[in-house]
């Protein structure tokens, strides 16, 4: 990799600078080359100005922004009204689209009638003669062929300009002409003609929904009224009619004997509670006590007389004695009196339990008649199910028919005049007063500094370039090998460091046909690449895969440090080198840019190179990619080689890869890593092998058995 520095060209260095005096005179003496174009820059400017026909540009600012309110929509209130929609960039130019498009054009030239209009069309007064000549010669195509219409529309497309300054919703309609009031007419009439295309599309677009929803309305009206009538025949046929409180017969009439149930139960338990009572009551002897018996009345005339005729005993008891035939009589009368009452009482418990019994007779017939109708209304319930769903179907068109008919009604309201468009002008064209072309101070004066610019450039390059000597080619040679004894040695501070470190020795010398050795053989994709002298480069690569020979490679590196800017570039895909240097890592799986990544230009140098923790060491990872072509090594190489004082390829091991020896003759020297249990032999061969393939001086690091 080694390689002599040719320069490519020979250049004189002798001192060729003019000095600033020098030209000064130089142009002093030239003044004219300079002057002179300048003045007549001047004079043509001058000239044109005056000459050139004005132009006068009007300007119409146009706002886009939603013009909708609640009274152009129907069915909809202030409270109901939509947001309008956002305008952004992507709007805001396919307004301007349709500003400057060729429909808006025709329809502004049909309005004012500027067909023919001198302004929109120069051949209204017939063709030059100088045109007629070229067309006759056919240098030139006849503009006659083409239409009057389409020559204004053209020449107003030119004329036309549409823009929307950033971050704004507003539009600049300008257009330029020779007559100020014509120009502000046009520029007022786009904008008009804008505003109505938009209104007119807007209520096309409403009149074709209208059309389409009277269609479907139509439809719809049908299909419900389909929808109920078979709604009405399917409940009329299941017996399914409605009663009160939107319920069916059948269901009312389970609800109706339900009642008269609960009615007859409680209508039998009382009658049984009372008959209970009374005859309690009777055989308490308490039969005024009883309210049935108290109310009627026939027991209240036997107990008014039961009562006279006790009076009547108390009475005569007082004179007679209680066998007198009165006394005894008075007291049948009362015993036939409570006999009475005690009959009357019991007649009314027998009535209270006939009244039971008939309740209880009367609950029978009502179950009966209620599981008769739970029949009834479980066949009903069929019924029902298919009666809710063509319900159901007869709502959705309802409410499809609500809906459509809503939006139709909406679009009659869109279609109508009063639809706005979606932008509105805020400031009208004036015909303007100065000319938007020529500039003349401008004009003059860019064109009078631009010539004296470029004369006086013009003259100073002269007098740069004047008697200078040019670059001569120099013959060119194709890259060779450095013989072993050209090669820059290693300076001797760092190999007698490398002598001192660990158990690490030396090489011995290379006879002479060794350092001879011819390196044509090597492979044409090393032979090609070439190394600045600058720095020492270094191929290091181990005897095997173990443990111990990579952590005697990295200690290499990490010594050479100590003497210079070291960096190590690892060249083995298979097994990382560098990630002992990495050091511990959050993420153990990712995967550091490294060299392939620089060749395929997806990093930088700051993105690959990277530092070791222990040490002034810096380090490229192999990647991310399993290969690289090593035709793209070189320009890496170098530029490293100029950066840092000792680059360091760390190729893979020296059993598994040809690499080593096909980088080992354009190495200034090669390190051999091996492992403690090695013995010298596979040593030596690898040394041979290497020493045959070119390497100048081979550097053995690692091994305790191996002398130092």
């Amino acid at each position: 990799m080694s390689r002599v520095f040719e320069p490519d060209m020979t250049i004189d260095e002798a001192p060729n600078d003019l000095e600033i005096g020098a030209i000064g005179a130089a142009v002093y003496a030239r003044k004219y080359w300079v002057l002179i174009p300048t003045l007549l820059a001047f004079l043509l400017a001058a000239a044109y100005v005056t000459v050139a026909r004005p132009r006068y540009t009007a300007d119409t600012q146009v706002l886009l922004e939603n013009q909708e309110s609640y009274l152009t929509r129907a069915q909809r209130g202030e409270g109901g009204a939509e947001m309008p929609p956002t305008i952004d960039e992507n709007w805001v130019g396919s307004q301007v689209s349709l500003i400057t498009s060729r429909d808006v054009a025709r329809d502004v030239i049909e309005r004012l009638g500027l067909v023919g209009n001198p302004e929109l069309d120069p051949l209204s007064k017939g063709l030059g003669t100088i045109q007629r000549t070229l067309i006759l010669f056919g240098l030139a195509r006849n503009p006659m062929r083409v239409s009057a219409e389409d020559r204004a529309i053209d020449n107003f497309e030119q004329r036309l300009t549409a823009y929307s300054p950033p971050k704004t919703q507003v539009v600049m309609i300008d257009f330029w002409a020779h007559d100020p009031v014509f120009a502000a007419r046009v520029a007022n009439e786009v904008a008009s003609v804008y505003l109505q295309r938009q209104a007119d599309a807007k209520r096309m677009v409403a009149k074709n929904a209208a059309g389409a929803l009277a269609g479907q309305i139509k439809e719809l009206r049908s299909q419900t009224l389909r929808a109920a009538d078979d709604v009405e025949r399917y409940r009329a046929t299941s017996g399914l009619l409605a009663g009160s409180n939107n319920m069916t017969i059948t269901t009312q009439q389970l609800a109706d004997l339900n009642t008269d149930l609960s009615h007859a139960r409680t209508e039998q338990a009382d009658s049984q509670a009372k008959a209970m009572l009374i005859r309690q009551l009777l055989r308490q002897g308490r039969v005024a006590e009883i309210p049935d018996v108290a109310n009627n009345d026939l027991i209240r005339r036997i107990a008014e007389q039961r009562v006279t005729a006790n009076a009547q005993l108390a009475l005569e008891s007082g004179t007679l004695l209680p066998h007198h035939p009165r006394i005894l009589e008075l007291k049948a009368e009362i015993r036939n009196l409570d006999a009475q009452l005690r009959l009357a009482g019991d007649n009314i418990a027998i009535a209270l339990e006939n009244d039971s019994k008939i309740a209880a007779a009367r609950v029978a017939n009502l179950e009966a008649a209620i599981d008769q109708q739970k029949q009834a209304v479980t066949t009903a319930d069929a019924n029902a199910v298919r009666l809710h769903e063509l319900e159901q179907i007869a709502q959705g068109y309802r409410t499809q028919l609500d809906s459509t008919t809503a939006k139709y009604q909406e679009a009659l309201a869109r279609q109508s005049a009063a639809t706005p468009a979606d932008a509105r002008i805020i400031a009208v064209a004036a015909p303007p007063d100065e000319p938007s072309f020529p500039k003349k101070t401008q004009i003059i004066t860019l064109a009078t500094l631009a010539t004296f610019v470029l004369s006086l450039g013009t003259v100073i390059g002269r007098e740069l370039l004047a008697d200078r000597p040019m670059p001569v080619p120099a013959q060119s040679y194709p890259p060779r090998p450095v013989p072993n004894e050209d090669r820059p040695a290693a300076p001797a501070s760092v190999l007698d460091r490398l002598k001192r470190f660990g158990s690490a020795r030396v090489s011995e010398p290379h006879d002479e046909e060794s350092a001879e050795t011819d390196v044509g053989e090597a492979p044409g994709k090393i032979a090609g690449k070439s190394m600045s002298p600058q720095g020492l480069n270094i191929v290091a690569t181990r005897l095997d895969k173990s443990e111990e020979a990579t952590d005697a490679l990295i200690d290499f590196a990490r010594t050479l440090a100590r003497d210079g800017r070291p960096i190590i570039v690892d060249l083995d895909s298979q097994n990382g080198q560098m990630a002992k240097l990495i050091g511990p890592q959050e993420d153990e799986e990712a995967t550091l840019a490294g060299l392939t990544d620089l060749l395929d230009g997806n990093a930088s140098f700051a993105d690959v190179i990277h530092r070791d923790s222990a040490s002034r060491l810096h380090f490229v990872p192999f990647g991310s990619k399993d290969d690289f072509n090593p035709d793209d090594l070189d320009i890496i190489l170098d530029a490293l080689s100029k950066t840092y004082d000792f680059v360091v390829l760390a190729a893979p091991p020296f059993r598994g890869s040809p690499m080593t020896k096909a980088l080992a003759p354009y190495a200034d020297f090669v390190v051999l890593a091996t492992p403690g249990e090695q013995d010298d032999a596979t040593t030596q061969a690898a040394r041979d092998e290497l020493s045959a393939a070119g390497a100048a001086e081979i550097l053995l690091v690692g091994g305790e058995k191996q002398a130092a």
